[in-house]
């Protein structure tokens, strides 16, 4: 395992846990109170942030749904509180985490509708060979993995309504945490022994075979 494979590795880690820091701290910042100027001016840096964020992921990688997401996010909040500067501090007040789980089921629900690409295959395709990314039952596990993650955020929307830290925190980190990362580990694995298909471990190893036999087949030339 040289060190360019950790540096990647690394590379991924940064950028898959990018977009949510940001999240959390405006989040704890608005529930504080704050004034209309003071959230403005931190929803800017967060802003700014985001911007960083999908500038680097460009470098190593490309943004993710989520990126872009939290991004327009902060875009909406920044340019709410230049405009209605009252109103968008009361509902940040009130219901700092809803924004937030609206920002994630968008970025989850909304790209499918359009055509575009489940938001987790920006994950699936790091671990799964090329060779499959095109076949139809990839492209199934991750509409259905993409639908359940939007219904996950969508019960956290509606949770969040309700004015108790049993809804809006520890509900909500419950279903995320308990059902939808679990669901995202398991699932694939499930749905491909349930259709008589090879494991993902499995598939990994017999692109690997393929590539390997390949390249022993390419004629040398002298």
């Amino acid at each position: 395992m040289g060190l360019g494979y950790l540096l990647n590795k690394a590379r991924q880690i940064l950028l898959y846990i990018a977009p949510f820091p940001p999240l959390a701290f405006f989040k704890i910042w608005a529930s504080l109170g704050q004034s209309p100027d003071a959230l403005f001016y931190v929803a800017c840096f967060m802003l700014l942030y985001c911007a960083f964020v999908i500038w680097l992921a460009s470098r190593w990688d490309r943004p993710s749904y989520f990126d872009w997401a939290v991004a327009v996010y902060f875009a909406a909040l920044t340019l709410s509180l230049l405009f209605i500067s009252e109103a968008a501090a009361a509902f940040l007040k009130d219901c700092p985490e809803t924004g937030i789980y609206a920002c994630l089921f968008a970025a989850a629900f909304l790209p499918p509708l359009f055509r575009l690409d489940p938001f987790t295959y920006h994950y699936a395709k790091k671990s799964a060979p090329e060779m499959f990314w095109g076949n139809p039952i990839f492209v199934k596990i991750n509409l259905i993995m993409t639908y359940v993650w939007a219904g996950v955020f969508g019960l956290c929307i509606a949770f969040s309504l309700y004015p108790s830290v049993i809804t809006r925190a520890f509900i909500p980190l419950g279903l995320i945490l308990g059902f939808g990362l679990p669901f995202n580990l398991r699932f694939p694995n499930w749905h491909l022994k349930r259709l008589g298909v090879p494991s993902l471990a499995e598939q990994k190893k017999m692109a690997s075979e393929w590539t390997k036999q390949t390249k022993l087949a390419e004629p040398v030339l002298h």
